[in-house]
This record gives C-alpha cells, structure tokens and sequence, in this order.
C-alpha cells in the first residue's frame, strides 16, 4: 500500500474506459453523494476540498498507467472459477492470498478509520475506496481469470463488435446515452427500506451478487454472442440496479466510517 502514499499529485494520464467507465462511476459517486450524512459530507470536504466524489471516482483507473502504479491493476477486479456455492465462494474470497478488490476495500476502510493516517493516505484512499467500491458492482469485476474477466470474451453489439467485459464497462452505459447527472438522477430511486437493506449486506454479498451475475453473463454469450437491442432492453433493469447499490453502499460505506 506505500504505492498510494504518495500519489495525490500525480499526472494524470489517458483514461481508459474500464470498470463502469468514466460515466458509470461518477454515476456511483453522484448517487453516494446525494446519501452522505453531514458529518460526512464535511469529511470528505475536508480531505478533497473543491473536488468532489464525482470527480475522483476515476483516479484509480487514470493513475494505472503510470508506472508507480503498475502493481494496482489487480485491485480493481477479482478472479473465481465459476459453480461456487456461496459457503465456497466466501472462503475463496476470505482465504485469497493475492491482493484484489476486496482486501483492498478493507484496507481502505481500515486508513480511513485509522487516527494514525496521515492526511495524504486517507485522500488516496478515499480515492481508491469510491473507485473499488463501483468496480465490484460491476458484474465482470467479480470473474474468471482464463478469459480476463471477459475481456477475452468476444461479442456483438447491435452488429458491431466488443468484448463482453467491455460492453458491460461501457458499452451499454453509453447506450443509454445520458450524462452522468442525468443517470444518477434516472437511477437514484431506492425507497428507504431498499437503503437500509443494502447498506446493512456484508461485503461478501456485494461481491457475490455480481459473481452471480457474470455467470449468466457468460452463459449467454456461450449461447449466442450476437447482441441485440433485445440485451439491452433485458438488462437494462440490471445495469441500474447495480449503479444504483453501488452508490448507495459507498454512501452507508463512508457514513459509518465518518459518523464520529
């Protein structure tokens, strides 16, 4: 973790369109940030200043290409063979010795938390932490490693070609053709009973929610790689329902971490 100890005034370079891309997470943040209690409001406010969750929600992507950064790829995602039950998949992910999305949420929580921080690693990992948590809510953040979470995958899209990891990093987000205010605010509709029941989900349910997912995901594409408007249309309900929890438990994430 020394990698991010030093990294808030780092250039930032090109941007490349993964994990939700660049409208998919700042829809994340947005959504958290209309959730955030005062207090933390005020926490992040004090840490970031005149930037907001949106706007470093895709640092963690930019920074990767920088050569400090080399060894943060593997945080963004996680690998599994697929046929786990969940009792499996829970050992899996707790017992994983190689670092990956979800050690690294805890570590965050864990520099976040910690009155020994310094200043600079709790803004780094208030980065990373917004970043990781809209990662693993996207389905093919939580996959396999032989086809590189998809990336290998090839399909079609209304005719033109992609790759499966691509089409649900970005693909479909840009289908809706929307901002990502506009999709925060079509998205953000949770009633107060859906809130208190994600917020309250462990960790490891997050997480297997989306390997659930991908394994349909995969099925499908086996089945017929050629996408059409029917794809869009049925997964529609998905894709904004995993943007939606994203942000709502990046919002629950950092109230508790800053409610004293």
């Amino acid at each position: 973790m020394r990698k991010y100890l030093a990294v808030i005034c780092t250039a930032i370079c090109s941007l490349t369109l993964i994990s939700w891309g660049e409208t998919g997470h700042r829809a994340v943040a947005k959504i958290a940030a209309n959730h955030l209690s005062p207090k933390a409001q005020l926490a992040v406010r004090n840490l970031l200043g005149k930037e907001t969750l949106p706007d470093i929600s895709t640092w963690a992507d930019e920074v990767r290409s920088d050569p400090d950064f080399k060894t943060t790829w593997v945080w963004h995602y996680i690998d599994l063979p697929a046929g786990y039950s969940f009792d499996e998949f829970a050992k899996a992910v707790k017992t994983m010795p190689e670092a990956n999305v979800y050690k690294m949420v805890i570590r965050c929580e864990y520099d976040l938390k910690s009155p020994a921080t310094s200043k600079a690693t709790k803004v780094a990992a208030l980065k990373y932490i917004v970043h990781f948590i809209g990662d693993l809510h996207q389905p093919m953040h939580v996959s396999r490693e032989e086809d590189r979470g998809g990336n290998n995958i090839q399909v079609k899209f209304n005719g033109f070609p992609t790759d499966l990891h691509s089409l649900w990093d970005s693909g479909l987000i840009d289908h809706l053709n929307l901002n990502y205010q506009q999709m925060a605010a079509k998205f953000d509709d949770a009633t107060p009973v859906e809130i208190k029941k994600w917020q309250s989900d462990d960790l490891l349910i997050w997480l297997w929610e989306s390997y659930q997912i991908s394994n349909i995901l995969y099925q499908e594409a086996a089945a017929d790689p050629n996408f059409t408007e029917d794809y869009y249309q049925e997964h529609l309900p998905t894709l904004q329902k995993r943007i939606e929890k994203g942000g709502i438990r990046l919002a629950g994430v950092l109230n508790a971490i800053f409610e004293k």
